[in-house]
């Protein structure tokens, strides 16, 4: 069972894409469909916990669906399983980048990828920056906050209070 609950978790971590929320489908496919762990009312129950509780999704389920299957062995199984894929996959990134990073070639290439991270980065501004400006009014508390917060570095907290108030105040 321990072998079983581990497999299944590092099956889900390495071929799992796209963050939490498309991990569940996979998820629920091996723990209801395939394994009938859970009932589908125990899953979406999981789903429901995982979210409430911080941390990703995905570890958060593993470890509950590990812990009911199997205790608190089955829990470290489950959550070791689920990241064990990106813990190596990003050990062999450090090794890789520790290794190249003094070649011109690796350089050049990593020079390009800030390029491709700025536009990613910008082409999100974009996206999210239409639902967040949905008039001047909005513009304009943005621009205000910005200024402050370039001028006098106050904690992002009182910039936050005072758009909220100012919204409610004049919003």
């Amino acid at each position: 069972m321990y072998f079983t609950l581990f497999w299944t978790f590092f099956k889900i971590g390495l071929f799992s894409f796209g963050g939490g929320y498309a991990i569940l489908a996979m998820i629920q496919q091996e723990v209801v469909l395939r394994h009938a762990w859970l009932t589908q009312s125990q899953f979406t129950d999981v789903v429901a916990i995982s979210q409430m509780t911080p941390g990703p999704i995905a570890i958060n389920a593993a470890t509950f669906i590990g812990y009911q299957q199997a205790g608190i062995p089955g829990s470290l199984l489950c959550t070791f399983g689920v990241i064990l894929p990106s813990l190596i996959l990003m050990l062999a990134i450090t090794l890789t980048y520790l290794r190249l990073r003094k070649q011109a070639w690796f350089k050049n290439v990593m020079q390009k990828l800030r390029w491709l991270t700025l536009g990613l980065i910008g082409a999100a501004v974009i996206l999210i920056g239409k639902g967040a400006f949905p008039d001047w009014f909005s513009v304009a508390v943005f621009a205000i906050c910005l200024v402050v917060y370039l001028r006098f570095k106050p904690n992002p907290i009182y910039l936050m209070l005072g758009a909220a108030l100012v919204g409610m105040v004049l919003g």
